[in-house]
């Protein structure tokens, strides 16, 4: 063998060795903690481990029960680089509860000032709140399960958030408390004062349902309230947040910073669908057979003014009201390409019209406020005619449909509801068809929507 042969597997070899040094340099950065279910005096040997992680630390959980009594607390603080992980083990199911007796005493489990925190895959049953972050920066909370609670699921209203990752999450029978009142929101983001504010987090991909509220606090899907601002709330299934009271799937308040964004969205079986007063952009959702309105767009009395918000291409079928607008001494709003289909009931009430930009909304049902005119608000035939399949949960255009390519181009998103570029001419309403028959992405079902 040549020189050059020596010199070549001399350089590979070594390669080898500093990529097996970078290996052991990685697993090296923090220690692997595994925790089984245990209980030492009411206090769980998870509990403990928590507390003691450093940056770069894994702690992970394998199944089984892990029950407490008294008040379960973590405090964990990663770094950007050195994130603290707390996981499952791989296709175990780690269940932390609390005893039945004590389900309004305590929360499940309170996240106290943690940062560059990782949770995944474990599944939270009762306590008071299920899951509640006090403070905190840079914690994704993904793939776990909150059900059962006495009162909420996931709260963020006990001091600022920022930075937040909360995604595939099954959240579900909340409000549960039979003692005292209850809200029993999937997700309480945000104090109703604005005195603490939850910013730049994204809520994306989660499944919440069935939430109970006996109290007039709300039992919302998701809640982001006064004066958070920066957050993104995408493609979540919510269903059935009417038992007992009957309140919006996802509410954002506004009044921050910056604006909120509500995108991709499936809602039925809700007071409202979307409310929204202020700095937000809503766009590409589909809601369906609510309680009262698809779509509330009013003051409230937490939020000092009406601005900053565009509802476009989104999809609203089904409800007693389709469109509640009140836009009086508003400014900067717009309302265009949306599919409003209420047969039988009213499509859009609207006042405060003339301070709001209109375009291509297409419309069949009754009208207060406003007129079919041709440009603003169109005939959109029936909802037969519009949608494949409205009677199965399936809003695709049909091909001949009436949205089809009659968009307004200035307020269209660049994307659909299936992540699907938009492409001129645009279609109305949450879906860009380019010429399929057939819905190609995600069908509308319960359970975690998956983009294809």
């Amino acid at each position: 063998m040549g020189k050059k042969g020596i010199r070549k597997i001399f350089l590979f070899l070594l390669l080898v060795v500093f990529l097996a040094d970078g290996f052991v340099y990685e697993r090296c950065q923090g220690a692997v903690y595994e925790i089984y279910p245990a209980t030492v005096e009411s206090q769980e040997e998870f509990e403990t481990v928590a507390n003691s992680l450093k940056p770069g630390d894994e702690m992970i959980l394998h199944g089984g029960l892990y029950s407490q009594s008294s008040r379960r607390a973590v405090t964990a603080k990663g770094s950007a680089a050195k994130p603290v992980i707390i996981r499952a083990a791989k296709g175990e199911k780690p269940l932390l509860t609390r005893p039945a007796n004590n389900i309004d005493t305590f929360n499940n489990i309170e996240f106290t000032d943690c940062s560059y925190l990782i949770v995944r895959g474990i599944h939270f049953k009762g306590g008071n709140s299920g899951v509640r972050f006090i403070r905190g920066h840079h914690i994704t909370f993904e793939e776990c399960e909150i059900f059962e609670t006495g009162n909420n699921a996931l709260t963020m209203n006990s001091g600022d958030c920022d930075a937040f990752i909360i995604r595939k999450n099954h959240i579900h029978h909340t409000g549960l408390s039979k003692s005292r009142r209850t809200e029993g929101e999937g997700m309480y983001i945000g104090c109703h004062d604005g005195s603490c504010r939850t910013t730049d987090s994204l809520f994306e991909g989660n499944y919440i349902h069935h939430t109970r509220g006996t109290s007039n606090g709300g039992n919302d899907g998701i809640e982001i309230k006064f004066g958070s601002y920066g957050n993104v709330v995408r493609d979540n299934v919510i269903h059935d947040t009417n038992i007992s009271k009957q309140y919006p799937g996802i509410f954002v308040y506004g009044g921050g910073k910056g604006i909120n964004i509500v995108e991709g969205n499936v809602i039925w079986n809700a007071g409202e669908g979307i409310q929204v007063v202020s700095d937000a952009v809503v766009r590409n959702n589909i809601v369906f057979n609510c309680a009262m309105t698809g779509i509330t767009a009013a003051p409230h009395n937490a939020v000092p003014y009406v601005s900053n918000v565009k509802i476009v291409n989104n999809t609203i079928v089904n409800h007693p009201k389709g469109v509640l607008i009140r836009w009086n001494n508003a400014s900067d709003m717009v309302f265009a390409n949306n599919a409003i289909y209420c047969p039988g009931s009213t499509a859009v009430d609207a006042q405060g019209s003339d301070n709001a930009d209109f375009g291509a909304n297409f419309v069949q049902g009754r009208l207060n406020g406003i007129k079919i005119d041709g440009s603003e608000f169109c005939n959109g035939g029936t909802v037969y005619n519009a949608f494949a399949g409205p009677d199965k949960k399936s809003y695709w255009p049909k091909p001949d449909s009436v949205l089809i390519e009659k968009a307004v181009s200035d307020f269209a998103p660049d994307l659909d509801f299936n992540h699907t570029p938009r492409k001129t001419p645009f279609d109305v309403g949450a879906y860009e068809s380019e010429g399929n028959v057939k819905n190609p992405g995600w069908n509308i079902q319960m359970g975690i929507k998956e983009n294809r």
